[in-house]
């Protein structure tokens, strides 16, 4: 069987998740730090400036962004978290931060899973780097 490479995948319990379209992308790199190959998902829902007043009906509210990669030493991964549709309010304290869960995998075997914080005006921007010895 052939050796799978990383798989990442980002959901969100939030109910205004719609709100966002998600985009991954990576360099995969050697143990030597040379990149080998680059790889890239996404999960749009509409253009940014919308203004959607509800989620579309064929977005299920569940929905999941994936990334999966060629199998390599280490990554780095940028994940962006784009509003398409801001909060309908100003009030701060109606609209705080919402969660993401990021859950990573190499070749079939989780890594580890992690929860962040996304503010509802601005999104997020994430780069982090990703050992797959870490999976073994």
């Amino acid at each position: 069987m052939d050796k799978k490479g990383f798989t990442i995948e980002v959901t969100s319990r939030y109910d205004g998740w719609w709100r966002y379209n998600a985009a991954l992308m990576c360099g995969c790199f050697d143990a030597e730090d040379r990149r080998i190959g680059f790889a890239s998902a996404e999960s749009a829902v509409a253009a940014v400036g919308a203004n959607l007043a509800e989620r579309p009906a064929d977005i299920p509210a569940d929905r999941r962004a994936v990334l999966e990669t060629m199998p390599c030493d280490h990554l780095v991964l940028y994940l962006y978290l784009i509003p398409h549709t801001l909060p309908a309010g100003n009030d701060i304290d109606a609209n705080k931060p919402f969660e993401i869960e990021l859950k990573i995998a190499y070749d079939g075997h989780r890594l580890r899973t992690e929860k962040r914080t996304i503010n509802q005006w601005s999104g997020a921007s994430i780069e982090m780097r990703i050992d797959a010895k870490n999976s073994q």
